[in-house]
């Protein structure tokens, strides 16, 4: 019988610590995340882009290299912003679009859209980098944006730009 009940009062003290140690592992997971949630600005919601599909445009204002389309050239791309409603970071995917098709888009404290890509969807800037920004106009958001990318110029690789004028209108309205 002194087994019997030795062997329950064992489970029972390996339960309690078991059960302590998670509460004590909570409680600091918890603690840690209040202090870096009191530490945090208040940065509320964003009511200006949601999630969505959009048509994405940009017409090219003066590029260097003489490389690029020629001023007043537009491109056209069908666009998913994907992301958590109200969030102020979000990824937008141009679907026809093997230069830059991988975005990171940010809204500001004052309602700027900007967006930033790594051209080919890189992780490495010196491919090349594209970024733009957007304020709201009507029922889109217009801006300018610049480009800025190694290409190859009399045998020579130089560092190119482009600046161009972007759209983005949301195409569910």
């Amino acid at each position: 019988m002194g087994n019997v009940r030795t062997g329950v009062t064992v489970r029972c003290l390996g339960l309690a610590m078991v059960a302590g140690l998670l509460l004590v592992s909570g409680a600091g997971g918890l603690r840690g995340e209040r202090a870096a949630a009191q530490g945090a600005p208040d940065i509320k919601p964003q009511t200006v882009l949601p999630p969505g599909l959009y048509l994405f445009q940009t017409r090219t204002r003066e590029g260097t290299c003489n490389d690029a389309p020629r001023t007043g050239y537009v491109t056209s791309a069908i666009a998913t912003l994907d992301g958590v409603p109200g969030s102020r970071v979000m990824t937008m995917q141009l679907l026809s679009s093997k230069y830059w098709p991988t975005w990171t888009i940010t809204v500001t404290d004052k309602d700027v859209i900007v967006g930033s890509a790594i051209m080919g969807g890189g992780e490495d800037e010196a491919a090349g980098t594209s970024r733009f920004e957007l304020s709201a106009k009507k029922d889109r958001f217009q801006g300018i944006g610049n480009r800025t990318y190694p290409s190859k110029v009399g045998g020579e690789t130089a560092q190119c730009t482009l600046s161009y004028d972007a759209l983005l209108k949301p195409l569910d309205d």
